[in-house]
């Protein structure tokens, strides 16, 4: 099989496969009017799969990407504007957890979603490592805890700006500010030198946190422990990152102790348009 083919006997003309290309590597053939690759394209192909999703006639096949792993769209399963704008709205950054874990499939399918985000050129250069037990989740905040006190003795000013007294006072207290007691941890990383990483991690750490959110798992952004992640050499050999690995984020995962009732105002939206 070719790397891009068409069936001809199932091809309508379309060329809706050549308007969705994102580098315009497909063009009409002038003799038959079926859509194919341009000469040479195969190696600017970022394997999007648009080409395929898009074809109404279900004739587009492309090499390394086979239909049958095509999920179909059930159109019957669409919500209306109004659920995805109170489920977006409702999304609320969790610190209280339920002791409760989350089961472990529930935890995959989640992280799972995240491969649907989308990424600069189709790179998807977000890699995970996923923390299902309780008992390390408590050790990486001990941890992050651990730095910070040598932040306090070696940089005060650092120390200062990320306001390590009062966390290090709660932590001794009996109090976690670092990973609040969460079940689980979803770590983020990827290679330092891949461009977009800030931005393609972003994305696929929000994938992350509504996936949670549409099967009842709280989720909120654990700040300190990923500025720990990228300078503590203990956590890092823990987390078996190397030394070219950037720690893009963490998200701590649980059960919501407490509901929300009422989506909170925000302030107006600063909105230019031209």
């Amino acid at each position: 099989m070719s790397f891009y083919s068409v069936d001809q006997a199932k091809c309508k003309k379309c060329l809706i496969c050549v308007e969705v290309c994102p580098n315009k590597l497909l063009i009409k053939d002038k003799e038959t009017g079926i859509p194919k690759m341009r000469i040479g394209a195969e190696t600017a192909c970022i394997h999007c799969g648009h080409c395929v999703a898009a074809c109404p006639a279900d004739c587009v096949t492309l090499d390394q990407m086979p239909n049958e792993n095509f999920i179909s769209v059930d159109s019957s399963l669409a919500v209306s504007t109004e659920q995805a704008d109170q489920f977006l709205r409702s999304r609320r950054s969790i610190r209280s957890f339920k002791s409760k874990t989350v089961a472990h499939d529930t935890l995959q399918d989640i992280v799972s979603l995240t491969n649907y985000a989308p990424s600069a050129s189709h790179k998807q250069p977000v890699q995970w490592i996923m923390i299902e037990s309780p008992e390390v989740v408590r050790e990486f905040a001990e941890m992050t805890i651990e730095w910070m006190m040598g932040l306090r003795k070696n940089d005060r000013e650092l120390a200062k700006k990320y306001s390590v007294a009062g966390l290090i006072a709660g932590w001794r207290k009996g109090q976690d500010l670092i990973l609040r007691g969460a079940p689980h941890l979803a770590i983020s990383y990827m290679d330092k030198e891949k461009t977009w990483h800030d931005t393609d991690s972003a994305i696929a750490l929000s994938y992350l946190e509504l996936a949670a959110h549409s099967r009842g798992v709280g989720a909120c952004f654990a700040g300190f422990f990923t500025y720990c992640a990228n300078d503590y050499m203990p956590l890092r050999e823990r987390l078996g990152l190397q030394e070219n690995h950037i720690c893009c984020g963490g998200h701590m995962l649980g059960y919501p102790k407490f509901t929300y009732p009422r989506i909170p105002m925000r302030k107006s939206l600063s909105v230019n348009w031209l």
